[in-house]
């Protein structure tokens, strides 16, 4: 079984980190540890796969772990099925520990007792291939075949392999000290609505691991993203009505300039801007500006977020792209509790 593409990478991301519940938040990123036993239960639902080892403790006492991976929709795209997990099979798993002191891990990879290793989080610490993630070699038309001509900004794309690594070389957000004051509040073990299967809202739904498909209906432009099952409209007939509801994914207008597509989006009622607490206003806006590379196989992003409530000055992101992948498609994400 081949090692997995995607790394999620979210414990190495700082201030940009979105989609998904912060992995350093929960587990101690610093310290690697190891644990063996038996499985003795299985859970296979995103947005994290579960299940549970039975081991034997410093006091010879039996402990149950509760260990939590990857998402289901990037394992079985490598062909990585639940079967992997079979409860009373022997099992080595390697990841990091909780840091409230609980029986509970993070596992980047797991040997089976065939001797066999299956990486279920690549990335988390360096270890195994860059899971989920599409390099931009990969997915380099071969054939002219309609699955893989250029089509244009209208078709399902990838995050490219890359582009899930910027965090690091990006400046700090420009916050206002009222607003770093109320981040140290949040308490990611009951704040954290991706625990709740909640849909997370704008902009953090724009910066996660999972393809997207933009689709043209005329009048509105549809952008289905895999993760959360969400489905954004984007107007293109106008700017946002006086009326138009705050929602977590406000109103969003959008219009071309040349080939690039330029979506501004308001009305964004949603509590935070990232998985770490940084707090959000209704004034926030973030315009999003999409242009397709030369040879139309790669998908660039620009952000600009301006909220005079928590930034100082606008805050402006690059570096995050996309990659077509012919014939992939969207994946329901069912997030179960």
């Amino acid at each position: 079984m081949r090692h997995l593409a995607t790394a999620l990478l979210l414990a190495l991301l700082p201030n940009w980190v979105f989609g998904h519940h912060s992995i350093r938040a929960f587990y101690d990123d610093q310290n690697v540890s190891e644990i063996e036993g038996t499985i003795t239960g299985v859970r296979w639902a995103n947005p994290h796969i579960r299940f549970t080892v039975k081991t034997s403790g410093e006091n010879g006492q039996p402990e149950v772990w509760e260990i939590e991976s990857g998402a289901v929709n990037f394992l079985e795209r490598d062909g990585v099925s639940r079967d992997i997990l079979t409860p009373g099979d022997q099992i080595k798993v390697v990841g990091y520990r909780s840091r409230f002191g609980r029986a509970q891990m993070v596992a980047s990879h797991i040997t089976l007792a065939s001797g066999n290793e299956v990486v279920l989080w690549p990335g988390l610490f360096g270890h195994g291939t860059k899971a989920g993630l599409s390099d931009s070699a990969s997915v380099v038309a071969t054939s002219d075949t309609q699955s893989t001509k250029p089509q244009g900004i209208f078709r399902v794309w990838s995050v490219g392999s890359e582009s899930m690594g910027r965090s690091a070389a990006e400046a700090p957000l420009p916050l206002k000290p009222e607003a770093l004051a109320a981040r140290q509040h949040y308490d990611p073990l009951t704040d954290d609505t991706a625990l709740s299967c909640i849909p997370q809202g704008m902009p953090g739904i724009i910066d996660n691991p999972f393809p997207m498909e933009i689709v043209d209906g005329g009048d509105a432009i549809y952008i289905h993203m895999e993760e959360w099952d969400v489905l954004r409209t984007i107007h293109m007939n106008g700017g946002a009505p006086e009326n138009a509801p705050a929602t977590p994914h406000g109103y969003s207008v959008g219009h071309w300039e040349g080939n690039e597509l330029v979506i501004v989006t308001t009305k964004i009622d949603w509590p935070y801007f990232d998985d770490i607490g940084t707090p959000i206003s209704q004034a926030i806006e973030v315009v999003e500006r999409y242009s397709l590379v030369e040879d139309e196989h790669r998908l660039d992003l620009v952000m600009i977020v301006t909220d005079p409530a928590i930034l100082t000055t606008p805050a402006r992101r690059e570096g995050t792209y996309w990659t077509w992948v012919p014939d992939e498609v969207i994946k329901p994400f069912d997030c179960q509790l």
